[in-house]
């Protein structure tokens, strides 16, 4: 799709029932969201009942997330090929079917198999319901399906750990899986109902360029593992991760070479070029950087500093979660009435003051103490990320629906990809570099350090069991304070470092000019069933 395209190419009618429409991009980009988390968050019990070990369970989530990210560009070829509705209802079905086998796994090979399969049939939720949103509802209506399709980002990413935690107390693991089969159903539903029914374009299926989609897609994919397995790897210490990157990096140069050479590519680079779009997107990944930052910063604070479980990890991060349900149909109602550039900007305000009302942390904080700073960071994050998506959309011609769904596919998962790997490398080191600092001041001998061993070893005399005297569970007792105040003051440096990327957030929003002109959409294509 190319901006000659533009003019030959008509836009999808307008979708029977809208809200239908408007209510699958919600239940399909919750269910997308929630499982990748679920899944991450409920690791060690997935990896107990396969019986996986630590290196090879890290695999399970890059399974899931790596598939969702191969078939984002791929969508753009079927989309365009069979219909965004016959897409989204296979890929329905086969990420309900998968997601009901994998507790079902009888080895790990099967079950990263299984992650695969759920993995690409719920990636094409979020490229193709995005583009449905664009090309077949109503311009009234987009704040609506934006707004819902901003809200699943938070509120599947937050309400993940009371899930997980309540089906490993209460019922079984299994169900980390099995309520994604559940909610296909009804997603089903939804899509059948909801979206238009389209003439599959035989001509688009026999001459369209999926090689060059394939091409892309490996090498999005190769990178994103190589960015998922890093940490783990230690980076550039690691053969397979060089390899990775390596061979990523040489696919998407062979992909954009490619492109470059066809008359009609499929992905139209020039909508890339457009006024205000390159900074749309990075607003895109940056926002998503402070998604990630907001759920995982006090998630691991919560368990790393006051040993909390996910169950009650996840009654702090639900401050975030559960207001979305007040908040995103806010945004909707405000975006038809005010500028979107000024939500933008308003947006990214309010989630910084979160940030920096956060970095007031101390080791005696709990629960309690995160609501006003989470609760501002939920305001700030759904008003920015639904703003920037609607004022995305006025920069879009009528061929440019699918396009921009992979672009907001792929940003959405590298986003949160970057934003998980340098949060994670960020604060080990800024831990490593406090736990020393902190030790500079804790020397064997010193009086006050004699002083609290002591006090420990007193209150630990009555109490101490096992092996060990008194004064060494004292010392281990002064170990794990000194590990608490370095992690503490880690997680303080990395809201410190969120703020500063809100803020940078606001600059980019200031560069911000007018939406371009759009053509006229030629008259629709008559709808002929399926």
């Amino acid at each position: 799709m190319n901006a000659t395209a533009d003019a030959v190419i008509a836009p999808a009618p307008p979708a029977p029932l809208p809200w239908l429409g408007i209510a699958a991009v919600l239940v399909g980009a919750v269910a997308t969201t929630l499982t990748s988390r679920l899944t991450s968050i409920g690791l060690a019990d997935v990896r107990g009942a396969i019986g996986a070990g630590v290196d090879e369970g890290a695999w399970i989530p890059t399974a899931f997330s790596a598939a969702q990210m191969m078939i984002g560009p791929l969508a753009i070829f079927l989309g365009r090929a069979f219909t965004p509705r016959r897409v989204l209802l296979v890929g329905c079905v086969v990420y309900g079917v998968a997601e009901f086998l994998l507790p079902l796994a009888p080895d790990l090979r099967t079950f990263l198999l299984l992650q695969v399969f759920a993995g690409l049939g719920s990636g094409t939720f979020i490229p193709l319901t995005a583009a449905f949103i664009l090309t077949s509802l109503p311009r009234t209506l987009w704040p609506w399906g934006l707004a819902a399709y901003a809200m699943n980002i938070i509120l599947g990413l937050n309400v993940a750990s009371s899930l997980e935690g309540w089906y490993v107390e209460h019922v079984t693991w299994d169900w980390i899986f099995w309520q994604n089969t559940v909610v296909a159903g009804p997603l089903f539903v939804l899509y059948w109902f909801g979206l238009r029914r389209l003439p599959i374009d035989y001509d688009y299926l026999r001459h369209g360029d999926f090689r060059g989609m394939l091409l892309g897609a490996a090498g999005f994919t190769l990178v994103f593992v190589a960015l998922d397995q890093g940490d783990r790897l230690d980076w550039f210490s690691s053969t397979l991760v060089v390899t990775l990157l390596a061979l990523g990096v040489i696919a998407l140069g062979l992909f954009l070479l490619h492109e470059s050479t066809l008359d009609t590519p499929s992905l139209d680079f020039a909508l890339l070029f457009r006024r205000n779009v390159i900074i749309m997107i990075v607003l895109v990944l940056v926002t998503r950087f402070l998604v990630t930052a907001s759920n995982s910063l006090v998630a691991n604070y919560l368990i790393q500093v006051r040993g909390l479980r996910p169950l009650e990890v996840g009654n702090a991060l639900l401050w975030v979660a559960l207001p979305q349900l007040v908040i995103a149909p806010t945004v909707a109602w405000m975006l038809g009435r005010i500028e979107p550039r000024f939500a933008i900007g308003t947006g990214l305000a309010i989630a910084t003051a979160g940030f920096l009302l956060a970095t007031g942390i101390t080791s005696q904080w709990v629960e309690s103490n995160f609501r006003v700073a989470l609760l501002l960071q939920a305001m700030g994050e759904t008003l920015e990320l639904t703003a920037v998506i609607y004022f995305f959309g006025h920069h879009l011609g009528p061929a440019d629906g699918i396009t921009f769904g992979a672009i907001i596919q792929t940003a959405r998962l590298f986003g949160g990809q970057l934003g998980t790997s340098v949060l994670i490398v960020f604060t080990r080191k800024a831990e490593q570099w406090h736990s020393y600092l902190i030790g500079e001041h804790v020397a064997q001998g010193d009086p006050l350090t004699m002083e609290r061993i002591a006090s420990y070893a007193k209150a630990m005399g009555p109490l101490t069991q096992g092996t060990g005297g008194a004064e060494e569970r004292g010392v281990g007792l002064l170990a794990a304070a000194v590990r608490a105040q370095a992690y503490t003051l880690s997680a303080l440096d990395g809201f410190l470092l969120a703020a500063v990327v809100g803020l940078l957030g606001v600059c980019l929003v200031l560069c911000l000019r007018e939406a371009p002109a759009i053509g006229t959409p030629p008259p629709a294509v008559p709808p002929r069933p399926w």
